[in-house]
């Protein structure tokens, strides 16, 4: 491809580009958490305020407090559109109707793992299965999200199979999930461009961590064209998490040059409040926010920072609200 239409492409990708942050519900997800109502009103405004674009709020049919939270995040008046997550069941579906939220997030996976093991279905069964509860939805006024969840242990023909079956039933986004974590960046980016050329549905991915890969393949996706990325504060989620807010967020800021209007020096804080309510210590190690990522040790490194932070740090801590830091570090 020409650089010039490299270069438009890409403007048009950073145009587009859009976080989803899950920590209420696949978060809720990690072991021990449980977010009371309070806390979970008081996360989706620090994530409307930081400048998330979705905030998924749960899955209502779980049970009836699952339910009456995800009606009250949808009725805060937030800017972030608020998303509900569903099976493949009218059931589910119906839940979210309720809660007058307008994106449903339908998940269902259609490789041999899922058909065996989960719904002991054929696959033709499965895409009954999502011709009803899309249509369903669209029905009823719903934004529909589909996610292919396993999708980098399916084969890339029936990815692509599936995606064009859902296009014809008008989904208005396509989520492809590695739900095991098992994607590496170079793979995940050319799944991505695979897919991309052969539907005209925005594509949205959901990366999980267990090889400690969610950021790079979430921004490698990014690169291969998806629009919207899945994040959760502290990489909150099931078994080792997912994509970390503050990471994914100041990657693109910071290496990719986008400007989103993000309130990156809100992250600190939110990831603390986050931490607290999860009662799960922040590790110091975390990039962007733990109490080590602008610290300095070696005293070449300090007094070489002290004169110009780029010495040895790759972004200003002022951008993400870490001043305190480089004071601290710059009287000693």
């Amino acid at each position: 491809m020409a650089t010039a239409q490299y270069v438009h492409l890409f403007n048009i990708i950073v145009f587009m580009i859009k976080i989803l942050d899950t920590t209420l519900r696949e978060g809720e997800q990690s072991r021990g958490v449980s977010f009371s109502l309070e806390q979970k009103i008081e996360i989706a405004r620090l994530l409307d305020e930081f400048g998330v674009d979705y905030i998924e709020a749960g899955h209502p049919a779980v049970s009836t407090e699952m339910r009456n939270t995800v009606t009250t995040i949808s009725s805060l008046g937030l800017r972030a559109e608020i998303v509900a997550h569903a099976r493949a069941k009218i059931e589910d579906i119906k839940a979210a109707i309720e809660c007058k939220v307008p994106w449903v997030g339908i998940f269902i996976g259609i490789n041999e793992v899922s058909l065996k093991y989960k719904y002991n279905l054929q696959k033709s069964q499965v895409y009954e299965l999502i011709r009803i509860s899309i249509n369903y939805a669209k029905d009823n006024g719903l934004k529909v999200r589909l996610t292919i969840e396993d999708a980098t242990r399916t084969e890339t023909a029936e990815i692509i199979e599936l995606c064009q079956f859902v296009d014809g039933l008008g989904v208005d986004r396509i989520s492809i999930a590695d739900t095991v974590g098992v994607a590496v960046p170079s793979m995940f980016y050319n799944l991505i461009r695979q897919i991309k050329a052969q539907t005209k549905v925005d594509l949205h991915v959901h990366c999980h961590n267990d090889f400690g890969m969610a950021v790079a393949n979430a921004i490698a996706a990014f690169e291969g064209g998806a629009v919207v990325i899945d994040t959760a504060v502290n990489g909150l989620g099931e078994r080792a998490g997912i994509a970390t807010l503050a990471e994914v967020c100041t990657a693109l800021y910071s290496l990719f040059g986008i400007r989103k209007g993000w309130r990156l020096d809100l992250l600190p804080f939110i990831s603390k409040q986050v931490a607290l309510f999860a009662n799960i210590p922040l590790n110091p190690k975390m990039p962007i926010v733990g109490d080590d990522a602008f610290y300095h040790k070696g005293k070449l490194h300090v007094n070489a920072v002290s004169k110009y932070s780029g010495c040895y740090e790759p972004i200003s801590p002022e951008i993400v609200g870490r001043q305190e830091l480089q004071k601290e570090q710059h009287d000693k």
